[in-house]
């Protein structure tokens, strides 16, 4: 018997250990474990969760559909799957256990620790594979890119045709998908579902981009009312959930993009996007070497000044106006609104975000991060808190330099035509986006004035992280070892993407004539 443990990695197409377990018409217990440890964590996301299950409801309707099911437990992970493989040892089994690798804190990787030592304590095979690339050897990181391409090449892993789950009778905490939606009803009350889970919704998604929405990608994404109406893929969610691939999609891109060969505009459209993936996952890549680094500084000089301790009394009241759209600054308020409701924001209006409550407010991002975790759909910390940081000011420190986004001069860049504002901020409708840009609106109605003083705060806590990054620097420069081998990569890479970017943007003005 093969139990087939699904994690984040809720599809049965391109699945190593879905391939695997059904191979040669072997007898599979697909099953997933509700683990009371995730509802318990404090960036634990309505959104998200309301997602898995409707992930969860698909993945059995499809497993029925091939004649198996979906168990799904509830308990402590490791508890289970020893009481399961016991019972099925108990029944003259020799259980095998299948599950993809995933990365993750501290509290999985000690999970899936005790869970082979189990295993091997037993005598009993697990076979661990890979939900999307990961690579596992820490000794050849500098050869990352190459196999990350050799492995997004390779030939999916086919779909079972059909799964053969015999019946059985087990002693474990079971729920039904009706009664999980039951007992868990406080995700399902949301007035309305902007990203749907499940490998169909996944495939249909990935579908609608190929064949439309994805014209004018590369300058789309960063703008908030374009992104919001389809432009960019949504398909974040689903990467985070394992409901597709990133092979499937990358595969599936080239394909399209072969298909439009003749037109330059969008193949370099395409181009961008496969670039998305791969910097998805170079994240996923970071925090599996480094899991630390989803809650403590990369350089702890930043310890000084980003803690996640109890903020002061004025932080809070800088934080509440930040979480709930009233800053005063009408793109930034947007923004933070669109979060509230749809679960989700572009990236640029993350960054934009980000930026304002570390360096303008001076609040740590441990505080910011886990706010966007509360309410993201596709939150993932590989992605979230490395990018927290990084608008921070805290890595890339041998640059001398380092962003800080002015939510007033986004406005004319990302939103010209007010199109974003005028949807998420009611108080300003009576108001012209000159009159907006040019401030007409303050203390004359209920929408706030500005917190802070934008350019004063930039200056002044601005100045403060510089100067903690120059003392990183000095320090890194004058004791080498890892850590500068790290900086310097970090740099390399940053620069050879700038001049990427460039050299393809000047490829695709000479192809298509502008």
């Amino acid at each position: 018997m093969h139990i087939l443990w699904f994690r984040r990695d809720l599809r049965l197409n391109d699945n190593e250990s879905v391939a695997n377990a059904t191979a040669n018409n072997a007898e599979v217990l697909p099953c997933f474990i509700i683990d009371p440890w995730f509802y318990q964590q404090p960036e634990l996301g309505k959104a998200r969760v309301r997602f898995l299950f409707e992930s969860l409801e698909n993945l059995d309707r499809n497993l029925r559909s091939l004649g198996s099911r979906l168990y799904l437990f509830e308990g402590n992970s490791l508890d289970i799957l020893q009481q399961l493989t016991r019972q099925l040892m108990e029944q003259s089994e020799k259980p095998k256990l299948f599950f993809n690798r995933d990365v993750q804190v501290e509290y999985g990787i000690e999970r899936d620790r005790a869970i082979v030592n189990f295993y091997q304590q037993l005598h009993l095979d697990c076979h661990i594979g890979l939900n999307n690339f990961l690579q596992t050897d820490d000794e050849h990181r500098d050869q990352w890119f190459d196999e990350y391409y050799t492995y997004i090449r390779q030939s999916p892993y086919p779909t079972p045709t059909q799964i053969n789950t015999p019946k059985r009778s087990l002693k474990l905490p079971q729920i039904t998908i009706k009664q999980l939606k039951q007992k868990y009803s406080t995700f399902w009350q949301t007035e309305q579902v902007y990203f749907k889970g499940g490998e169909k919704q996944a495939l249909t998604t990935l579908d609608s981009f190929l064949q439309r929405r994805f014209h004018g990608y590369h300058w789309k994404l960063s703008q908030p009312w374009l992104a919001q109406a389809g432009s960019t893929s949504h398909l974040s969610p689903h990467l985070a959930f394992g409901t597709i691939s990133v092979r499937n999609v990358y595969q599936r891109t080239k394909a399209r993009a072969a298909e439009l060969v003749n037109e330059p505009k969008a193949e370099f459209s395409l181009k961008a996007f496969r670039d998305r993936l791969r910097w998805h996952d170079s994240f996923t890549q970071r925090l599996y070497f480094h899991p630390e680094i989803a809650y403590t500084n990369r350089y702890p000089e930043f310890d000084e000044y980003y803690t996640p301790t109890e903020l002061t009394p004025q932080q809070q009241e800088l934080f509440q106006a930040w979480q709930q759209g009233l800053t005063g600054f009408p793109l930034l308020d947007a923004s933070m609104r669109q979060l509230q409701i749809m679960g989700w924001m572009n990236f640029r209006m993350r960054a934009m975000c980000a930026t304002f409550l570390c360096i303008n407010c001076g609040i740590s991002w441990h505080h910011g991060a886990r706010h966007y975790m509360n309410y993201l759909v596709d939150g993932d910390l590989a992605i979230n808190n490395w990018q927290w940081q990084m608008q921070a000011g805290i890595t890339n420190p041998l640059s001398d330099t380092f962003r800080i986004y002015n939510p007033n001069k986004n406005i004319e860049e990302k939103d010209a035509n007010g199109r974003f504002l005028n949807y998420w901020l009611r108080e300003l409708h009576s108001y012209s986006l000159s009159e907006i840009k040019e401030g007409a609106y303050i203390n004359k109605g209920e929408y706030p004035a500005p917190i802070l003083d934008w350019s004063k705060t930039r200056l002044i806590n601005g100045k403060i992280v510089s100067d903690i990054r120059k003392r990183v620097r000095s320090r890194i420069i004058s004791s080498g070892g890892e850590d500068y081998e790290n900086a310097i990569a970090t740099k390399k890479t940053v620069n050879k993407y700038l001049e990427s970017k460039d050299k393809q943007y000047q490829q695709f003005q000479q192809t298509s004539g502008q």
